[in-house]
């Protein structure tokens, strides 16, 4: 299992690598693919709700297309959508109790998933440039690896026992330091900020990245499911791959927005 993950994530972190570098119309599809197959999941997971899949669907595109011709504000415009779609497909249905329920499913999958996707799109825009798209990816990374070669060969401790039993203090720990390092090291690669600038990217990175995790495995154990999916060998789904990006990426953006300003 060791060996699949690592051969799977090295091939997944090259081409993800590929993707990002090209940008443009191949990264916006590359996240559309994503953001549906994380959706599909997400709403396998909360099938019970009824959540309705046109509106999730469409309006998680809608917000990764809003991002990739007009940033942040074509993003957020790309959720007014959502929000607008997901109260009409389901006011359609009629009125019954329910509905308040399914719609704050539909809306909140769709929102979670590809607004976390979107925030790589901002990061890779020309505001900042390719370099911190590919700092974030890295810290990312670092955070998953670390925490889970060190949590599953010298962890003892369970952070979380009954939302992740298999994520260890020692590993968090190991992962905290490991993502602060790489981030100062490849953090070289963006003259436009100082060493204690990455020092705080690191750090929220750093939090950011497990919480991310947990956040997932939360919603896993809520609907008693192992894995979101099986669609990455030695990994499980799209949503267990990708989980920590989708907050760290968003974290990442406002935070360097905060410290250097030109956000998108």
């Amino acid at each position: 299992m060791l060996i699949t993950r690592a051969l799977v994530g090295i091939i997944g972190a090259i081409l993800a690598l590929i993707v990002v570098y090209t940008g443009g119309i191949p990264l916006l599809v590359a996240l559309i693919v994503l953001s549906i197959l994380g959706l599909h999941e997400f709403y396998r997971m909360t099938r019970s709700y009824k959540p309705n899949l046109l509106a999730g669907y469409a309006g998680a595109v809608l917000i990764l297309i809003g991002a990739h011709t007009g940033g942040l504000e074509g993003a957020l415009r790309g959720g007014i959508y959502l929000f607008a779609l997901t109260f009409i497909l389901h006011a359609i249905r009629g009125l019954k109790p329910e509905m308040v329920g399914e719609m704050a499913i539909t809306f909140f999958g769709a929102f979670y998933i590809s607004i976390g996707f979107a925030h790589v799109i901002l990061l890779r825009m020309p505001t900042y440039g390719i370099s911190l798209a590919f700092v974030v990816l890295l810290a990312t990374w670092t955070s998953d690896t670390v925490a889970y070669a060190v949590g599953h060969y010298l962890g003892q401790r369970p952070i979380s026992p009954v939302i992740s039993p298999n994520k260890t203090v020692e590993g968090t720990l190991a992962g905290f330091i490991g993502t602060v390092v790489v981030v100062l090291i490849a953090g070289k690669s963006l003259p436009w900020m100082g060493s204690g600038q990455f020092f705080v990217l690191g750090v929220v990175i750093a939090v950011t990245a497990p919480l991310g995790d947990l956040f997932e495995s939360y919603i896993k154990r809520a609907s008693q499911v192992k894995d979101a999916g099986t669609i990455i060998p030695g990994h499980g789904g799209i949503l267990d791959r990708f989980d920590s990006l989708l907050f760290a990426g968003v974290s990442a953006f406002y935070v360097v927005t905060a410290m250097v300003g030109n956000g998108g």
